[in-house]
């Protein structure tokens, strides 16, 4: 079978780029050709690497390039329509099986495209996520007009997959939506070695942006600055508030304890020595970083965000879940795990049972099988 995926771009170092990667990779390895549209790559390497099996090509849309509001409102039409000649020229070149948007800007005209292909949407993103961004009334009013638009969008398409149940609720009334998880790399059957002796690390791991939320954990860690003596606060990832949470972690007397580093290829190794992640987002599609901790035995303290931290954890199980924005019960969470050896215990345990839900082996076949019935 021949699948084409589209994506804005595979430079990011982003939980998306990274399972739309390993997806691409899995399903090469299952016998399929796969093949890789980006528009915004603009010659960066990719982040995560591509088996050679797998096609990468970038059709220089570049839609970013463009910065201040009016400039992106007058040029975006014509990169709309170049974008849009574009894919329709590769997919009647490729011939594909299945088409599959990540909700890009093809995601507006890739249904309408006439070439024989199953088209598939797969959000990473929960619905409505435009809106929990603090912006602009006008960028606001525009945000809310392109959810309208995603919803009449997506029916439009032959199958809609989303990460959560959570979310699959929050798109109803579409009867063509499916929920299918994101996966942890991990074979069938066995557990991440954990080789390398834990420490007294928390991490946290994400792009430096308002979505992650580094700001709350920051916060929250200001409260505890005394139970946390001894331990280390790791936060790994690139982005444009990078100096700003530097300027907090100095203000709140936290640069002792709180250390940010860039976003890292190797992150297995800093899960392998770490006791528990902290998830602070304020929204996602689903937080890979979670199932990822996971794998390595690895629990989570979560704002119970939408959507992804109820659907992975189960509260005093695997993790200790936190009332969405209530920064004292965070911090109080903190406190109570650091505090209790037994719990830390427990809680890994629990980590490494609940990763079996998310073996790449099973989630694979759920993609197979829904590629083979929509091909009958």
């Amino acid at each position: 079978m021949r699948i084409l995926y589209c994506i804005s771009s595979l430079f990011n170092s982003a939980g998306m780029e990274r399972i739309i990667t390993a997806k691409a990779n899995a399903l090469s390895q299952m016998g399929h050709e796969v093949i890789i549209v980006t528009a915004e790559q603009r010659n960066r390497p990719v982040f995560f690497p591509l088996l050679s099996s797998v096609t990468h090509r970038d059709i220089a849309i570049n839609y970013t390039e463009n910065k201040g509001f009016f400039a992106k409102l007058v040029i975006y039409p014509f990169k709309r329509r170049k974008h849009e000649k574009a894919i329709t020229k590769i997919l009647l070149e490729v011939k594909p099986d299945i088409c599959i948007s990540t909700m890009g800007n093809e995601f507006l005209f890739l249904y309408k495209i006439k070439d024989g292909s199953k088209k598939l949407l797969e959000v990473h993103f929960s619905k409505g996520y435009r809106m929990m961004y603090q912006r602009s009334f006008l960028w606001r009013m525009i945000d809310f007009y392109r959810s309208k638009q995603e919803e009449r969008k997506a029916a439009k398409y032959d199958k809609f997959v989303v990460l959560t149940h959570e979310d699959k609720q929050l798109w109803k009334g579409l009867n063509n939506i499916t929920v299918i998880p994101n996966f942890v790399t991990l074979p069938a059957g066995d557990l991440r070695p954990l080789s390398i002796p834990k420490e007294n690390i928390l991490i946290a791991v994400g792009r430096l942006t308002y979505q992650k939320g580094f700001d709350r954990l920051v916060a929250a860690c200001s409260l505890i600055k005394r139970e946390l003596e001894g331990w280390k606060i790791c936060i790994y990832g690139n982005g444009e508030l990078k100096r700003e949470l530097e300027s907090q972690i100095k203000q709140d007397g936290l640069s002792d304890i709180i250390q940010i580093y860039p976003a890292t290829d190797r992150i297995d190794l800093v899960y392998q020595q770490s006791k528990c992640l902290l998830f602070s987002s304020r929204f996602e599609g689903f937080g890979m970083v979670l199932i990822e901790a996971l794998s390595y035995g690895v629990p989570s303290i979560a704002f119970s965000c939408p959507c992804g931290p109820r659907d992975v954890i189960q509260d005093n199980q695997n993790g200790l879940l936190v009332q969405d924005g209530d920064i004292v019960a965070f911090s109080r969470a903190i406190k109570k795990f650091i505090s209790d050896e037994s719990l830390q215990e427990k809680l890994s345990q629990g980590a490494k049972e609940r990763a079996r839900s998310f073996y790449q082996e099973d989630v694979m076949k759920q993609w197979n099988r829904l590629f083979e019935d929509l091909c009958k």
